[in-house]
Parts: structure tokens; C-alpha cells; sequence
């Protein structure tokens, strides 16, 4: 596992989300090109939703093998 940011550094927030990653599942990096309009349609949803795109796509493709089984 790979957590770059120092736990000693920031606020009691940023060390407990340190703590809770340290006990995560192993990532693996996905590198993929999709179409613009997507990507900008894939930002605005992680906006508005108070989220980021990686959780977006992890939801989507999860929901994808779930589809598959």
C-alpha cells in the first residue's frame, strides 16, 4: 500500500483519513482514455455530488460486475 501524504502533518481530519486508508483494500492504477464530454460530464457529477471521479468510476465499474455475475 502506498499512502503518500505524512499522518504527523495537517489536522486531527487529515490523520484519521490516514489511519482509515492504511486498513483499505490494495489499488491498482487504471489509465484508459474516454471520450471529453464524458470526462467533463464524470467532474461535474463528482462536483456536485461532494465526491471525486475515482469513487464515480469504482461505483460504476463495481456496479458492472455485479451486472456481469
Amino acid at each position: 500500500m502506498t499512502i503518500r501524504r505524512n499522518p504527523n502533518r495537517g489536522n486531527q481530519d487529515d490523520r484519521d483519513a490516514f489511519v482509515d486508508r492504511a486498513g483499505e483494500e490494495e489499488t491498482a492504477r487504471l489509465h484508459c482514455f474516454i471520450p471529453a464530454g464524458l470526462h467533463h460530464q464524470l467532474k461535474v457529477m463528482a462536483l456536485e455530488g461532494r465526491t471525486n471521479m475515482t469513487a464515480l468510476v469504482v461505483e460504476a465499474l463495481e456496479n458492472f460486475v455485479a451486472e456481469r455475475r
